[in-house]
């Protein structure tokens, strides 16, 4: 049985940073630390919260809307979380409120993460320069601030636009363009340090979504690393993130 103790309105701030829409989490307890990965087309991420792990192991949340919902809810500061079996019912204390919710075997947000936490294994054994074939050349530190308010800032350009991500190592400066000059364009451009990497602008480009992705950061400095028409990998102390391209076309 896996069984974790947290504080009611930290855990409720861990679970709702994986943003809206996302339906389940699947969640490994060991260390006295909890890991949630999920991962889908265009980003995978990876975040994790210190906890009073009680016995090591699993926990699925079949319905996070719901597990949620009674966290809100309560008012106690502490809430109980334990679990036979993934497939085994969830059950969650909070006081004398108890919520039983059904589990499956099948975590929809997690059934990409095998095969990438692989790949981000071996690009972090590399140093950060390979991710599978793709070669990282560019890495540097960057506050995470207003990246992570670009995602109120999405709806000044139009649908389906396409951002372009470029860092200059020779001048230590990372910028971000978006839009069109008939619709409007959105400008971002930010300081970098510590950077490594050539002396030319490394570019690459993404979908629409990558404001909603950058949300996910903490507000921290990062540690970004990328190529050129690469992904783009962001580090924490307690979040990893990873944004696929899109390439130029």
């Amino acid at each position: 049985m896996t069984k974790i103790t947290v504080k009611r309105k930290e855990f409720l701030g861990f679970l709702s940073s994986f943003g809206k829409g996302i339906p389940d989490l699947r969640i490994d307890c060991a260390g006295g630390r909890l890991t949630v990965e999920i991962a889908y087309a265009w980003y995978y991420l990876r975040k994790q919260f210190l906890a009073d792990v009680n016995t090591e192991g699993v926990l699925h949340i079949a319905d996070l809307d719901k597990l949620l919902l009674f966290l809100k809810s309560s008012k106690q500061d502490e809430v109980v979380i334990r679990q036979t079996a993934p497939t085994k019912p969830l059950y969650i204390e909070g006081g004398g409120n108890k919520l039983q919710l059904p589990s499956t075997d099948d975590i929809e947000s997690a059934t990409k993460t095998v095969v990438i936490r692989k790949l981000i294994k071996e690009c972090q054994e590399s140093g950060w320069s390979k991710f599978g074939k793709i070669s990282l050349s560019t890495h540097a530190s960057i506050a995470t601030k207003d990246l992570i308010s670009l995602a109120g800032m999405r709806g000044l350009v139009s649908k389906d636009t396409q951002f372009k991500l470029r860092i200059h190592c020779g001048e230590n400066e990372m910028g971000i363009v978006a839009g069109k000059a008939t619709s409007g364009r959105l400008f971002t451009t930010l300081p970098v340090w510590d950077s490594d990497g050539p002396a030319t602008t490394v570019e690459s480009f993404f979908s629409e979504k990558m404001p909603m992705c950058l949300q996910f950061l903490d507000e921290e400095d990062a540690r970004m690393h990328m190529g050129k028409s690469t992904c783009v990998i962001f580090e924490q102390t307690n979040t990893l993130l990873m944004i696929v391209d899109e390439g130029d076309d």
